[in-house]
């Protein structure tokens, strides 16, 4: 809906996808996404006060991807574009924020885990790489994000083997 003219016919209804289900009219249950955010999307380590701002440098890069990561609203619109109704997309923005800052790098390998089996708990599909999520985010959350999460999940996945998770 990025444009139209004059008489074109414009249909709007539910997301349909298996984890959002249709309450009723246009109302669907986003749930889903918030009970990923409540397996792991938090820091629970005790950070203490506010520290200076320079007290703990974080080099520019990782700063700036962690600001764009954390801009994602959870509004679901990358589950209902993907034919899949993966939300890789949301799930690598929240994953990405937490794990690129010092105070959430402590817990990431059990929160990607955790945020991972939750995901396909609530039954969101496998992301295929048709990049229509990162079309459709109104935050503009770069499909990179993706590719990070995977990176995280399968370094997890290898210490939790090992036993060091």
């Amino acid at each position: 809906m990025r444009s139209f003219s004059d008489g074109d016919i414009i249909t709007v209804e539910p997301w349909r996808a298996k984890p959002f289900p249709v309450i009723r009219d246009l109302v669907v249950d986003r749930g889903g996404l918030d009970r990923i955010i409540q397996a792991g999307g938090y820091v629970s380590v005790s950070t203490g006060g506010t520290p200076d701002a320079n007290l703990i440098p974080i080099p520019k890069k990782e700063s700036d991807l962690a600001m764009d990561a954390a801009a994602c609203i959870g509004c679901g619109a990358c589950v209902a574009a993907c034919k899949n109704a993966s939300a890789m997309l949301f799930l690598g923005a929240k994953v990405s924020h937490l794990g690129l800052l010092p105070q959430g790098k402590v817990e990431q390998d059990r929160r990607v885990l955790d945020m991972v089996a939750t995901m396909d708990e609530e039954g969101f599909g496998a992301c295929s790489n048709t990049y229509s999520c990162e079309a459709v985010c109104p935050k503009e959350i770069s499909a990179d994000m993706i590719a990070r999460l995977n990176r995280n999940y399968a370094s997890a996945k290898l210490k939790e083997c090992l036993g060091v998770v």
